[in-house]
């Protein structure tokens, strides 16, 4: 069964006469959020997801996948949209994570914490970019549970 119709749009963009294709809006400055917008500086950049099969499968087998994990999973499946609600960094908080499955098995993701917390002073992590680190472990998460690794 798919998800009840999303009701919280965070950062999504539906398909209208104006936007042909659905996306996800880029990060506010200054907000606990990752995205794979091509347009984001580094400390909120995440490479897209891809998947191996199409979209409708993909998006199908990721619903659910994300049912069985997460309490609240929205979709609007026209538009390949899914929204998944998980705790956040700050206690009793919420992270929002938003995938659309676009074509050429591109998925889009979107990470943001309804609270935002300072940055830590440094990261610990080889390689990492300082700035939402919990942001970009949540969508790493995601991808390992689909099954889908960075594009």
């Amino acid at each position: 069964g798919y998800p009840l119709e999303s009701v919280a749009e965070v950062g999504y963009v539906p398909s209208s006469n104006i936007e042909q294709i659905p996306r996800l809006k880029s990060c506010e400055p200054n907000t606990n959020c990752v995205s794979s917008g091509y347009l984001e500086p580094p400390n909120r950049y995440m490479s897209p997801l891809k998947t191996l099969s199409d979209k409708e499968t993909a998006y199908s087998r990721a619903v659910r996948d994300l049912s069985a994990l997460h309490n609240k999973v929205e979709g609007i499946a026209k538009d390949s949209y899914l929204h998944i609600e998980v705790p956040g960094t700050a206690p009793g908080s919420i992270d929002d994570i938003e995938i659309i499955f676009a074509d050429e098995g591109i998925v889009n993701v979107r990470c943001e914490a309804r609270v935002t917390l300072p940055p830590p002073p440094f990261c610990i992590k080889k390689n990492c970019i300082n700035g939402n680190m919990d942001q970009r472990t949540r969508v790493e998460e995601i991808s390992r549970v689909l099954g889908l690794p960075a594009a």
